[in-house]
Formats: structure tokens, C-alpha cells, sequence
């Protein structure tokens, strides 16, 4: 239950807005107390050699050397864009402190891997203006979601990467206690920008690195042809064993250490 606050603060006298400059020091502060940051930016490397790996096969590219139509027109290859850039704005909110804005991208690149890996499977044929047309009228249906969307998907470990998925959802999905929790900070804070707070970047780490685990499962499942390519790449792999990627490690036949 939210405690039984005087509202003092709310009086106007007393109203503060949080400025930009909080935040960035609050940003130094997780900097310098929070491991786990570090290893989320550890995490997008990942997508770097990936897209790296893209670069060297001959096909990537068309005449114009402009990304070609099999790329280019994949709604799943624009989710794995997407997720470079969304990746490092996950980072850079769990170091200000706004770790509730954090769960909800993680959320976001969760539900719109499967999907996306879903639409450019069941039509490859289809330009990418049509494909996004096509998931706006499915999207809400409850077949077109999570667990049920992932049992259409033609992948092996099915059921491994439903369990993932479930204990993943369960962690970024906002219950009514942790509403609770986010109104009494706000109240606790005064409005002032919001505290540092180890644990907290811990957990989203925890799920960033299972989102990059199904993303690159699935991910390396569809464009498979860069497989052989991230096998030769050593950090790649480094990466797999040091964030404990399981479902990445049988994707590409990768022996886990036993301290994974």
C-alpha cells in the first residue's frame, strides 16, 4: 500500500521538476557503483559483429550498393536495426535512474521480435509497406501474440524459447504492486530525479541479456546465412559464454564453460 503521505510537497511553493543535469549526474553516479551497466553495453556489441557479419556476404548489398530487397523489405531485419539503436537508449534510461521506462523497451523489442520473425515468414514475397499494413489488423488478436505466435513459428526448441519467453514476459510486464512502489518513489523523491539504484539495473541487465538470447535464437534461425560467419568471430562467441546465452550456444554449437 502507498504510505500515508501529508502531500506537503505538493504545495506549489514546493513543486520541483527534475532538469536534465540531475540526470546526467545520476547517470555518472550508476557509472561508477553499477557493474551490471557495463555488461549491457557489452551485450550491443553483439549486434555490431552481427551487422558486420551482414557486410560480407556478397548478397547484402545490390548494384547500387544500397541494402538489397531481402533486407531491406524484412520487417525482422529493421527490428534487429531498431534493437542497435534501442539497445543503448535501454542503457543510457537504466543509468539515469528511470528504470520503469527501461522494462517498458525491453517489453517493447519482446513482443515485436516474434512478431516480426512471424510476418517476414508467413510473407517473404511481400514489400515491407504491405507487411506493416497486414500486422496492423492482426496485431491485437490474441494469436498474434507471445506464446501462441512463437508455437506457429517453424524453429527447434520450441518449447525452450516459450519457457524463456513466459519468464522474460513475467519480468517486464508491470504488476499493481510495482505501481505501488513507483508512486511511492515519486512522492519520496519530491520530484527531484530519481536515485541510484544497483539491483534495479542488475534486473534489467537479467532481462536484456534473456531478450538477446531468443532475439539472436531466432534471428540467426531466419538469416541464416551469416551463422558461419559469427562462428569465426571469436569475441562473438566470447559474448555467448560470459552472458550465459543458451539458446544463442545451440543455435551456433557453442560448448558452454561450466561457470556459465
Amino acid at each position: 500500500m502507498v504510505k500515508n503521505y501529508s502531500f506537503e510537497w505538493m504545495r506549489k511553493d514546493k513543486w520541483h521538476f527534475p532538469k536534465f543535469d540531475e540526470f546526467l549526474a545520476t547517470l555518472e553516479k550508476s557509472k561508477k557503483e553499477c557493474v551490471d551497466l557495463s555488461k549491457m553495453n557489452e551485450l550491443i556489441l553483439m549486434l555490431g559483429f552481427t551487422l558486420v557479419a551482414f557486410s560480407k556476404i556478397p548478397s547484402f548489398f545490390d548494384e547500387n550498393r544500397c541494402i538489397s530487397e531481402k533486407y531491406s523489405q524484412s520487417l525482422f531485419f529493421t527490428c534487429f536495426m531498431e534493437l542497435l539503436r534501442g539497445s543503448a537508449c535501454t542503457v543510457f534510461l537504466s543509468g539515469c535512474g528511470l528504470y520503469k521506462n527501461a522494462f517498458h523497451n525491453i517489453r517493447y523489442y519482446l513482443e515485436s521480435i516474434v512478431q516480426s520473425m512471424y510476418m517476414d515468414s508467413k510473407h517473404p514475397n511481400v514489400d515491407f509497406p504491405t507487411k506493416v499494413e497486414i500486422l496492423k489488423e492482426v496485431e491485437d488478436l490474441r494469436d498474434y501474440r507471445g506464446v501462441r505466435l512463437i508455437q506457429k513459428l517453424e524453429i527447434e526448441y520450441k518449447d525452450e524459447i516459450k519457457k524463456e519467453y513466459k519468464k522474460l514476459s513475467a519480468k517486464v510486464h508491470f504488476t499493481h504492486k510495482q505501481l505501488v512502489v513507483t508512486a511511492s518513489d515519486v512522492m519520496d523523491s519530491n520530484y527531484h530525479a530519481t536515485d541510484v539504484d544497483c539491483t534495479e539495473v542488475s534486473n534489467i541487465y537479467d532481462s536484456m541479456r534473456m531478450l538477446y538470447d531468443i532475439f539472436f535464437f531466432l534471428f540467426l534461425a531466419y538469416f541464416q546465412e551469416i551463422k558461419e560467419e559469427l562462428k569465426r568471430n571469436t569475441r562473438f562467441i566470447e559474448q555467448i559464454k560470459i552472458h550465459n546465452l543458451t539458446l544463442l550456444s545451440k543455435n551456433l554449437d557453442v560448448k558452454m564453460d561450466r561457470r556459465s
